[in-house]
């Protein structure tokens, strides 16, 4: 059978999105996204997303090794681009992640999303091999552990997330890794180990979601926030008290669109 897709940028995460025509194969779809997100022999992707339409836009979501993911910021981001491209939604508009309801809007050119306040779930103390980090267990529909430190771009992100990803203290369900220095008084910079991904991303909204309203509640940023992820790109977090929610913006684009043809998916 031969897809229809569309290959997705959010401030360098990159997806993998099907319409609603292929509500069909959301049964599928783990082994879907880890035939079509492979690198170098397939399209390649950060994760895929297929966009079903009911009373209201659902995004299904998964990670490139197949797991099913509650919610991803780039993804729901770029979600609300495609949408609206596609005629799909007006602008703004709501739809549905596992995670709960969200409004997406285009504003020139940029999507931005509602989420839920994140939950700051527990502080966490990691002894690792050769070095021992404190960090803070933030779950902003996926779980976080945010670690502060003076500067990221000395980090090896790929070993040390690695590492504190598979930590015995997040149990089964592991957590992202995301290293955060902050570079003003209105200014992060994150990097992130993404499980599911199993490697950095150059963005991730969920993480700098969980970095901006962890620090926020710290009283170390203010209510809007711009973030620097690895991609060199900027993130917006802005967080509204009086409606308890909190907004992600930044860049997105269609980088391309194609077809490809899928054989039996079998056991990939």
């Amino acid at each position: 059978m031969q897809l229809v897709f569309s290959k997705m940028s959010g401030a360098g995460n990159d997806f993998i999105f099907l319409g609603p025509d292929y509500s069909a194969w959301i049964e599928s779809a783990g082994l879907l996204a880890r035939r079509l997100c492979q690198r170098k022999t397939s399209i390649g992707g950060d994760g895929l997303v297929i966009v079903e339409k009911r009373d209201r836009t659902v995004m299904h979501y998964y990670n490139s090794d197949g797991t099913r993911a509650a919610f991803c910021g780039n993804g729901a981001r770029c979600l609300v681009l495609y949408c609206i491209e596609k005629g799909i939604e007006p602008n703004p508009f709501e739809f549905q992640s596992d995670w709960g309801r969200h409004t997406g809007k285009l504003a020139g050119g940029s999507p931005s999303v509602s989420v839920p306040m994140p939950e700051i779930i527990r502080e966490v103390s990691l002894e690792l091999e050769k070095a021992g980090f404190d960090g803070i267990l933030v779950r902003s529909g996926v779980p976080h552990v945010i670690i502060r430190v003076d500067d990221v771009e000395g980090l090896d992100v790929r070993s040390l997330g690695r590492t504190i990803r598979f930590h015995h203290t997040f149990g089964e369900e592991g957590a992202n890794v995301d290293f955060v220095q902050v570079a003003g008084r209105s200014r992060l910079k994150v990097r992130t180990y993404e499980r599911g991904v199993e490697d950095e991303t150059l963005a991730c909204g969920s993480g700098c979601l969980a970095a901006g309203y962890l620090l926020w509640k710290q009283g170390i940023v203010p209510l809007r926030i711009s973030v620097e992820v690895a991609s060199g790109e900027t993130l917006m977090v802005e967080i509204d008290e009086a409606d308890q929610r909190v907004f992600l913006g930044g860049p997105a684009e269609i980088v391309y669109e194609g077809t490809i043809e899928v054989k039996e998916l079998g056991n990939v």
